[in-house]
């Protein structure tokens, strides 16, 4: 059996609330992905690789982006 490394379930709550709170430039590059809109690949928000959790994933090209932002200078 193979260790389940994506979007693990103690962290689907915050993944969850990081959805329902995107940031502006998130907002503004999710409105680019969504909806297969580019190159009709699929991109997933807020989703989980071991104990991270990106702002966005497309899993046929196995390519993770993730933004800058205030949450991440915070302690």
């Amino acid at each position: 059996m193979m260790k389940r490394i994506h979007n693990k379930k103690y962290l689907e709550r915050f993944r969850k609330k990081l959805r329902k709170s995107l940031t502006p430039a998130e907002a503004t590059l999710w409105k680019h992905l969504q909806n297969r809109k580019l190159k009709g690949r699929k991109f997933r928000r807020q989703h989980s690789i071991v104990n991270y959790i990106i702002d966005f994933y497309c899993p046929e090209e196995r390519l993770a982006i993730e933004l800058d932002g205030q949450g991440h200078y915070n302690e």
